[in-house]
C-alpha cells in the first residue's frame, strides 16, 4: 500500500513539476516577445483638399412670348406675339486657366 501511495505522489509530483514549468516557460516567452518588439513609430499623413467655390448665378432680363398656345412665324418674325419680361438664373461658369492658384 505504501509502494501505491509513492507512486501517487510522484506522479503528482511530477505532474505538477510540468504544469508549473510549461507555465513559467509561456510567461517567459511573453515578456520576451514584448521586450524584443520595438515600439511602432506612427506617421500620421494628412491629405489635403482644393475647395472648388460653385459657379456664380446671375440673373438676365429678356423678353419672352408669353402667349401658351403660340403664334405665327412670318419672315422668322413674331407678328401677334405678347411680350413679357422674363428673369432667370444663369451660371457663369470660370475656366480653369482664370481660376487664382492657391
Amino acid at each position: 500500500m505504501l509502494k501505491g501511495i509513492k507512486e501517487l505522489v510522484d506522479l503528482l509530483l511530477l505532474w505538477g513539476f510540468w504544469y508549473f514549468g510549461s507555465f513559467m516557460i509561456m510567461v517567459v516567452a511573453i515578456v520576451y516577445f514584448i521586450k524584443s518588439n520595438p515600439t511602432p513609430i506612427i506617421n500620421h499623413h494628412y491629405s489635403t483638399i482644393e475647395v472648388i467655390e460653385p459657379p456664380k448665378k446671375v440673373i438676365l432680363e429678356e423678353e419672352i412670348c408669353t402667349r401658351i398656345d403660340g403664334c405665327r412665324i412670318i419672315d422668322n418674325v413674331c407678328i401677334d406675339c405678347i411680350w413679357g419680361v422674363s428673369n432667370r438664373v444663369v451660371p457663369i461658369v470660370v475656366p480653369l486657366s482664370n481660376r487664382q492658384s492657391r
